[in-house]
């Protein structure tokens, strides 16, 4: 029988340890020419100055860059958060005026930031400063339109509304296959176009946003040779080096990237250093954790001090929308203190506890809006987040605290979010899927979470049960597994095919099975029988079938699934499989073992079961 239970902890500090090292001798060694904005020393290694890194033609560009997807608006939200309301010119202008004052010089926006008006923004702010003060950096976000035409016009429009002649970083926005670097860039002629763009001077330095996975990236970064990246930009921190394809197994993990681009020697921009904000407001364990090492430091600094250490990231952007979260920012990179290998250790240890709740990795980027049914896809996701990470999940239904979360719970969704708006109105139009850079399957995750919040409303309800079992098919859906098992706290992958490692835990005569909770991505009927003779106490599924899930709660097993199915098709696609077939005119548990038997060890033995 196949198991495996795997820790990554040992190579996250492998691969950081000299990284970070190194990142320091860079920031103490290459910062020593540089003036600051306000034309004040910042040398990177001296207290109160920003900290630089050095890009491939010698520009120092400041370690925390200036994300204008946030802008401030005046209704007090972000231009991400309030897509109507009127952006705040007058605090845009304070906290550009104050980064640039404290050496912040990267300022990084595009067309599609605060429903299109976040260049403007940003080119009106900048214009009071001198030229020879600020990098900027944009994007040609073709999303919905890119014809050349288009194309075309959206680019020489961000030179009109940023004021410039030159655009010091341009990116290809949110690229992850080749299809789409194809169809966006290549066909059209922009990319040859751009490149002969920066050949004359009016952009400085060319590279891409990543969103995607390996075959993805592998690809883009094979276009190196032919059209020598500067930069690139991907998803960075301390969750995602080593959890992003666990926690999404269409996302690629940026130790991947991350290693991948400095063997290239490709600068790197950071986008996403604290998940969408959900770094900055971790529970209450991993805060106390983090206060118990550096009692003064916020929770968000330990997230930008990983962002920045390693040598080849150029700059880590952040959407400050407050004033406070920008001065907090500059103080963390004024110098960089690197990490560690404690702050390392911990930071795993907190990693691996994050990766484990069900959450849903959106980033709150408002690119699925609107929905044509009104749902608030991000203020849904926003709110699940919170309340997993608040710690309003309580295990045990006897705890005392248990009744004040599930209230918490749903009495906060409805202030949250409005009742229309919610996750039970999702029809699965599927029409929000294309728009997501975090490629989550809305629509599936609406579903979950709509199953949970009716779960909720009934009285026993077990909630901790429920994030239990969502957060063993996220591990299940992550890996090549055959079904995930969480017994008395102790989580096993198992990797055979089909029923064989539920018969060997049954065959073993242990108790393995007694009161588990299992993840499993299909079940039929001979599962069903196997996880009600072990004595499981629920299972969470993606597709079961009718026979299966009554056979289940005949048995007493708690049963969590997406899908319900007739039957269970055979691999082939050709009939029903072939041990269901079996069992077809069964629906005792115990009738089904005798069969159950034979079947595997026919298998076994090489028979064709299909036949």
């Amino acid at each position: 029988m196949a198991n495996d239970v795997t820790i990554s902890r040992r190579q996250f500090l492998k691969t950081l340890g000299g990284g970070i090292a190194a990142a320091a001798a860079v920031s103490a060694c290459g910062s020593g020419n540089q003036k600051s904005a306000a034309s004040k020393s910042a040398s990177g290694d001296s207290e109160g100055q920003m900290t630089y890194r050095t890009d491939l033609h010698g520009q120092q560009v400041s370690l925390l860059g200036y994300g204008c997807m946030r802008f401030p608006t005046k209704g007090g939200l972000s231009g991400r958060e309030d897509r109507n309301a009127e952006l705040d010119q007058e605090q845009i202008n304070r906290l550009i005026d104050y980064a640039i004052e404290h050496g912040v010089n990267l300022f990084d926006t595009s067309p599609a930031y605060c429903q299109g008006k976040s260049e403007g923004a940003l080119g009106k702010a900048l214009s009071r400063h001198n030229r020879s003060e600020f990098l900027v950096s944009t994007k040609l976000s073709n999303f919905a339109n890119s014809t050349r035409e288009s194309s075309m016009a959206m680019y020489k429009k961000s030179f009109q509304e940023l004021q410039v002649d030159y655009i010091d970083y341009y990116l290809l926005h949110g690229i992850g296959s080749k299809q789409q670097m194809q169809s966006r860039y290549v066909d059209n002629g922009m990319l040859d176009f751009l490149v002969g763009e920066r050949e004359a001077g009016r952009i400085r330095n060319l590279g891409f946003s990543f969103h995607g996975d390996k075959e993805g990236f592998d690809y883009l970064l094979a276009l190196n040779e032919t059209y020598h990246w500067d930069f690139i930009l991907i998803q960075h921190n301390f969750v995602d080096w080593n959890h992003a394809a666990a926690m999404n197994s269409r996302n690629l993990n940026s130790e991947y990237t991350y290693t991948e681009l400095e063997k290239r020697n490709i600068p790197v921009l950071v986008m996403e250093p604290l998940l969408g904000g959900r770094l900055a407001n971790l529970n209450d364990h991993a805060t106390a954790l983090l206060k118990q090492r550096e009692p003064d430091a916020s929770v968000a600094s330990w997230a930008f001090r990983f962002a920045g250490s390693q040598p080849r990231i150029l700059s880590v952007l952040s959407g400050m929308t407050y004033m406070e979260h920008l001065q907090d920012n500059v103080k963390t990179y004024s110098p960089l203190k690197p990490l560690s290998d404690d702050d390392l250790r911990l930071l795993a240890h907190i990693a691996d506890i994050y990766a484990s709740f069900p959450m849903v990795p959106c980033n709150t980027c408002q690119y699925c809006m609107p929905c044509p049914y009104g749902l608030d896809i991000p203020g849904i996701f926003s709110h699940y987040n919170k309340c997993l990470n608040e710690g309003n999940v309580i295990e045990d239904l006897k705890n005392p605290e248990y009744k004040k979360a599930r209230k918490a719970f749903l009495v906060g969704y409805d202030r949250s979010v409005p009742r229309l708006r919610q996750a039970s109105h999702c029809i699965s139009c599927n029409h929000c899927i294309p728009e997501c850079p975090q490629r989550i399957n809305i629509p599936q995750e609406m579903h979950r979470i709509d199953r949970f919040v009716e779960a909720l409303k009934i009285g026993d309800a077990d909630l901790g049960e429920m994030a239990v079992l969502a957060s063993l098919l996220k591990q299940l859906d992550a890996g090549r597994l055959s079904c995930v098992i969480s017994n008395n706290g102790e989580v096993t992958t198992y990797r055979q095919s089909g029923v064989q490692d539920l018969y060997d835990l049954l065959s073993d005569g242990g108790d393995k099975l007694k009161g588990a909770l299992v993840a499993d991505k299909i079940i039929g009927r001979g599962a069903a029988a196997m996880m009600v003779l072990g004595g499981v106490k629920a299972v969470n599924t993606h597709t079961i079938s009718t026979p299966a899930l009554q056979m289940l709660r005949n048995g007493g097993v708690k049963v969590y699934f997406d899908t319900e199915v007739d039957y269970i098709e055979n691999r082939r696609k050709t009939g029903q499989c072939p041990l269901d077939s079996r069992l077809q005119n069964l629906t005792a548990p115990k009738e089904c073992w005798p069969v159950i038997q034979q079947f595997v060890a026919d298998l076994r033995a090489g028979v064709d079961v299909m036949q």
